[in-house]
């Protein structure tokens, strides 16, 4: 099994959300040659399975019914078939156990197998036997003697499993199917009907604010990328390096070598009591040796430069302010040994407490992974005019906030028909949100008709087929859709908030990115036959805002945010990201020693104590995952708090979870997963009793507590 299988097959499963532990690996590596089946094929394979089946992660016991179905699959393509009236022909052919001789010289006849069984060849490649093998040198077979009985003998057909067929969208089972709940408290279920929403008015129920009262961020309108000079990104990576070094240092109370020898030693009196056991070393610059315990901040490298980091090829690197940029190796045995856990990728910023006598290789014993920011407070006269303030002046009057969270792509990858998406919207009807979260790829770059530009919209009425561009896509299945629900229904209260992504065909390539927006300030019609009335260089969002109101105004109905972006609404901050970042993370990590079941709470856990929406570095070389990142506007990807709320689709397994005391971080999953349906997330946001805010002081700030007032379902659309 070559290390170039491996690797291929490790590519093809990530790129379908699967990493791949070790045994697991080899188990896969056995698969594909025993069945002689590509990698590509192999991760196909196993994502029509895990929907068909309704399995969210490979692991030995998945794995069996996945080999099971793989090698039924085999068994009916590789019956060998032989044509009728032949099944007793045999080939006349001189002298049994003898040897031929041929061109290359005397050799025997029997063929090697990799001859005998061409099973790596494709369509139409032939298989030859020994038996065809006389018969060719036969000098009678060679003329076409009619004494010569010739075989039939039909060669085996190549021997490559077709994948697994995926369920169409339309032959879906369990719509509306809860597959994770998140409800601490136990809350109830809250419905609004269209009646209901009709009393309280035309106003919203809350209020979004993407600049975070002006503390975020936040790309607002497109910018020059690709012109970032190499000084630059390196002066960008270690600011952030120091930055992030210094608050870590606050944060554990960790003191450089020179306090030490001034007498403020960490270990004793600056410690409180009860706590020397957790004190930690002094600081030291990286690669200077030591004979006692150092504490050193750094970035986690790989060695290998090349393929996924594990615990052999972890390096540390110093700042160049404080360690002139050097790099030592990290020895983990320890704290694997000890039953440490830990959770190491590029790019993340860590404090480490060992020894380090050589100066090369430092012996890890303790490991700080990073410091989250402090989550928003607000007074408690806020909370009460947002939870219990009229609807007429965008308050709650005491019920829930009601979130819907979805990502594309929003279409089948055998369809632009954009069925998905239509039944989200059908369930934003019934449901009626108070706010819509939309992520990307809206017009995905990775759906077969989209990447081969074989875009074709059908015309209402027969008026025909054309090939029209993305943005025109866009414009009439995505922006037409929303458009529909507030032309049939004006007084619906619902704001949707619009967030590109990397895959999306109408939005700029690069990280951060900015908010979805018309290439020209005014759109023009085409002045072709049959395209009259098709606009280009526009979106469409113009035409939501106008939509059942005619020339009255009202509240602003389509926020267009940036990738990523922290918002408010009403007092809640809000984190989202399009970029599976959790996908990234997770096949470019290694680990030790995790509780069962915390891996993923763990990885949301990375990106609060990097205060960053993508603390990757680099960025995953595969193409499934590219990710164009400048570091010039790196603080744009900077979490500027603890976020409430973070959202992060992704394609690993959904899920809904406590992180960190003050956040929950939340999985909704893709609205679409290839040829057939997926999740989306629907949030009851409570609000705070009346009687505990009016017990408090108007000044005083409190907590969120988002934690315990919320309530999230993920369902199947």
């Amino acid at each position: 099994m070559s290390a170039a299988l491996k690797d291929d097959i490790k590519s093809a499963m990530s790129g379908v959300g699967v990493t791949l532990s070790g045994d697991m690996l080899s188990k896969c590596m056995a698969l594909s040659s025993n069945l002689h089946i590509s990698p590509e094929q192999l991760a196909e394979s196993w994502e029509a399975h895990s929907l068909n089946k309704n399995v969210a992660e490979l692991n030995d016991l998945s794995f069996e019914g996945y080999r099971a179905a793989l090698r039924k699959d085999f068994d009916a393509n590789t019956s060998m078939k032989v044509e009728p009236g032949t099944a007793g022909a045999v080939n006349s052919r001189p002298g049994l156990g003898k040897r031929q001789n041929n061109a290359a010289g005397s050799a025997m006849v029997t063929p090697p197998p990799s001859k005998r069984h061409n099973l790596g060849g494709g369509a139409g490649a032939a298989t030859t036997s020994a038996v065809d093998a006389v018969a060719a040198k036969t000098p009678a077979a060679a003329a076409g003697s009619p004494n010569t009985k010739t075989a039939a003998i039909t060669p085996a057909p190549p021997t490559n499993v077709k994948p697994l067929r995926a369920a169409k969208y339309g032959e879906r089972t369990n719509v509306g199917q809860t597959v994770a709940t998140y409800n601490p408290s136990n809350l109830a279920d809250y419905a609004v009907s269209a009646t209901e929403d009709m009393e309280d008015g035309p106003n919203p129920r809350c209020t979004i604010d993407a600049t975070l009262d002006g503390t975020a961020d936040n790309v607002t309108k497109p910018y020059r990328y690709m012109f970032t000079p190499l000084e630059d990104r390196a002066k960008a990576l270690d600011d952030h390096l120091v930055g992030l070094g210094e608050e870590i240092m606050e944060r554990f109370d960790i003191k450089a070598e020179t306090a030490k020898k001034a007498g403020a030693s960490n270990k004793a009196d600056d410690v409180k009591e009860g706590d020397a056991d957790k004190a930690i070393a002094p600081l030291e610059a990286v690669g200077v040796p030591r004979q006692e315990a150092v504490c050193c901040i750094g970035r986690i490298c790989n060695e290998a430069h090349e393929g996924k980091i594990n615990r052999t090829s972890v390096l540390l690197e110093g700042s160049r302010h404080h360690s002139n940029g050097a790099r030592v190796n990290l020895d983990l045995s320890t704290l694997t040994s000890t039953g440490t856990p830990y959770s190491l990728f590029p790019g993340q910023i860590i404090a480490v407490e060992g020894l380090n006598s050589s100066g090369r290789k430092m012996v890890a014993q303790r490991i700080c992974e990073g410091s989250a920011r402090e989550p928003v407070k607000s007074t408690v006269d806020e909370l009460m005019r947002y939870h219990h303030g009229p609807t007429d002046e965008a308050g709650q009057d005491g019920k829930p906030v009601k979130i819907m969270a979805m990502s594309g792509p929003y279409t089948t990858s055998d369809s632009l028909d954009y069925e998905p998406l239509l039944d989200a919207l059908n369930q934003i009807r019934v449901d009626r949100p108070d706010v819509v979260i939309m992520t990307g790829p809206f017009v995905d770059m990775r759906q077969p008709n989209i990447a081969s530009g074989n875009i074709v919209l059908e015309f209402e009425d027969g008026g025909g087929k054309m090939n029209v561009t993305t943005e025109a896509l866009f414009v009439n299945k995505v922006a037409a859709a929303i458009e529909s629900l507030y032309e049939e229904d004006p007084n619906m209260r619902t704001q949707f908030i619009l967030q590109p992504s990397l895959d999306d065909a109408v939005a700029e390539f690069v990280y951060p990115q900015p908010p979805l927006h018309d290439r020209l300030k005014r759109p023009k019609e085409m002045q072709l036959p049959g395209a009259e009335g098709i606009e280009y260089g526009t979106l469409g969002l113009q035409h939501i805002e106008t939509a059942g109101r005619g020339d009255e105004e009202g509240f602003k109905r389509v926020h267009c945010v940036s990738n990523p972006c922290t918002l408010k609404i009403n007092e809640m901050t809000v984190g989202v990201t399009s970029t599976d970042v959790m996908l990234h993370i997770s096949t470019d990590e290694t680990n030790a020693n995790l509780e069962p079941g915390s891996r993923m709470a763990r990885m949301a856990q990375h990106l609060l104590q990097q205060r960053s929406y993508y603390p990757l570095f680099p960025p995953p070389a595969a193409q499934t995952m590219a990710t164009n990142l400048d570091l010039a506007h790196m603080k744009e990807w900077s979490m500027p708090c603890q976020p409430d709320l973070l959202i992060v689709p992704s394609k690993l397994a959904t899920f809904a979870k406590k992180v960190l005391d003050h956040s929950v971080v939340v999985n909704p999953g893709l609205l679409t997963r290839g040829t057939t349906g997926g999740t989306y997330a629907m949030m009851d946001v409570h609000p705070m009793k009346r009687d505990v805010l009016e017990g408090a002081g108007g000044d005083i700030e409190m907590d969120h507590g988002i934690p315990d007032r919320i309530k999230i379902d993920i369902k199947r659309i």
